[in-house]
């Protein structure tokens, strides 16, 4: 008999047991499902903050663009004295100047090559990403020198001024110098041990770095080009606005 009862108190307390694990099974899936949408909140989280703050490349040029007009102030506009190769004497040159298209070529590709080379130097070295962000804030510098000292010149027409010289071949050379630059701008991904996964990635990289040559190449030509068949024409119109 005793055994009989035994029997009613394994069978009692087993379906406790079973009844307690169905009664949890609710509450761990709503822990997994919590869980879940935590991990998608702060994924949307850490892509919204991406998204929302300045890119550090912009920063830089901005913070090296300040301090050209830092500069600009605590020199006193010594750059924008008379016989400088800004003032109105050598502006109503350029109205009236023939260009030597080959003589400029030659000059602008040596220029230019010197600093793609460089560039790529720097990209390569152990340094590069250091050398990528002191470059972009001599640019923002000079920008910002150059916007404040033509600006203190010609007022508003200073501004005009200063985008006829650095456009349209300044756009060409910026992209380049972010193609230079790609690896320190971007993040890597992530390695997978998968063999089909490798060789695809491997053949994938081939083709980005066959389509980075092109492009840089290409950025660099017409960079070149437009520099020297664009640009003078830009600022020959440009400088008809202050006779």
């Amino acid at each position: 008999m005793k055994w009989w009862m035994n029997r009613f108190d394994a069978g009692g307390q087993s379906g406790k047991t079973a009844a307690g694990s169905a009664g949890s099974e609710p509450s761990g899936q709503n822990a997994a499902q919590a869980a879940q949408d935590q991990d998608a909140y702060i994924d949307y989280r850490k892509f919204h903050y991406k998204n929302t703050i300045p890119d550090n490349r912009v920063l830089v040029f901005l913070t090296g663009f300040c301090a050209g007009m830092v500069f600009f102030y605590l020199t006193g506009g010594k750059n924008a004295g008379e016989g400088s190769m800004l003032d109105g004497e050598h502006l109503a040159l350029l109205q009236d100047f023939e260009v030597n298209r080959l003589g400029l070529f030659e000059y602008v590709a040596g220029v230019r090559l010197r600093q793609f080379l460089f560039c790529v130097i720097c990209a390569l070295s152990s340094v590069g990403g250091l050398m990528a962000y002191s470059i972009m804030g001599l640019c923002g510098f000079e920008v910002g020198l150059l916007i404040f000292t033509l600006v203190y010149q010609y007022s508003m027409k200073g501004i005009l001024l200063t985008f006829s010289m650095i456009l349209p071949q300044g756009i060409f050379y910026a992209i380049l110098f972010l193609i230079i630059f790609r690896k320190y701008w971007t993040s890597d991904k992530k390695s997978c041990h998968n063999e089909v996964t490798v060789k695809s990635e491997r053949h994938r990289q081939r083709l980005d770095r066959i389509k980075t040559v092109v492009l840089g190449t290409l950025m660099f030509c017409i960079g070149i080009l437009s520099e020297v068949y664009i640009n003078p024409e830009i600022m020959r119109k440009i400088t008809l606005l202050f006779s």
